[in-house]
């Protein structure tokens, strides 16, 4: 009875914090650990997906260390077979002077082309539950970065797993309010071009980021001027940016 009153208080059932993360990377994680991107092909787990990793050996053991977790935009073009890179949206966290002032765990998963991260939030939530029981992560310190379908992705986790994150920055992709509006806990940066559709940029995300904010003062929205879709330098690729995201901590 008891959990049944706290779910319908809080309005979500599956919020609950990431297990403890281990002190030393596991077994089945230590091969990735390159100091370079590597790519994981097939996923770990059955729920899981495919992705890409980037760490610093450094970080296999003693202290923990924040977790990046890069949602990209849909691949509606990308063929069956082609191999899936890392894109800007994650390597910019990897950069010789940003990742030496904030050395982390950046993962960019992926699914198949012609899907959106709406359609396998379990497996989504289930791969970011594997990365925190195999890498030393510090748990007070998990981020998500999206751009587009993978901003849509971000908010909709974040409601989902209101727990789990310290912050959140996203680029374009809105939701629909309704979805997560008085269900999400963290602070949240997201971006917009001037010259993105109207839809994006005149009426889904101001609209979103404006009740987001009645609930949390600390969601804020930039539009970026005279930028289209993709204003990634402007935005999740700005020193300001991350090093906001890195000071963001869980309680």
């Amino acid at each position: 009875m008891f959990s049944l009153l706290l779910v319908a208080l809080t309005g979500f059932s599956n919020a609950a914090p990431l297990s403890e993360s281990p002190d030393e990377i596991s077994d089945t994680y230590a091969d990735l650990v390159e100091g370079k991107w590597v790519h994981q092909k097939e996923p770990l787990t059955s729920d899981g997906l495919p992705f890409w990793i980037y760490a610093d050996k450094k970080l296999t053991r003693g202290d923990k260390h924040p977790l990046i977790i890069v949602l990209h935009g849909r691949r509606n073009n990308a063929k069956e077979n082609e191999v899936f890179k890392p894109q800007s949206i994650a390597t910019t966290w990897t950069a010789d002077k940003a990742y030496k002032e904030n050395p982390c765990f950046v993962v960019q998963p992926y699914y198949p082309p012609k899907g959106g991260w709406e359609k396998i939030p379990d497996q989504l939530d289930a791969f970011i539950e594997e990365l925190a029981k195999n890498l030393p992560v510090d748990l007070k310190r998990v981020y998500l970065v999206g751009f587009s379908n993978g901003g849509q992705g971000t908010f909709l986790t974040l409601a989902r797993q209101p727990d789990w994150f310290a912050g959140a920055v996203t680029l374009s992709g809105p939701v629909s309010p309704k979805d997560v509006v008085g269900k999400i806990k963290a602070p949240i940066w997201s971006w917009v071009g001037e010259n993105d559709s109207d839809l994006n940029k005149n009426v889904r995300l101001p609209a979103l980021v404006k009740q987001l904010q009645a609930k949390d003062e600390r969601v804020k929205l930039d539009i970026v001027p005279n930028a289209g879709h993709a204003c990634i330098k402007q935005s999740i690729a700005n020193p300001k940016v991350q090093e906001w995201l890195f000071e963001q901590h869980l309680p």
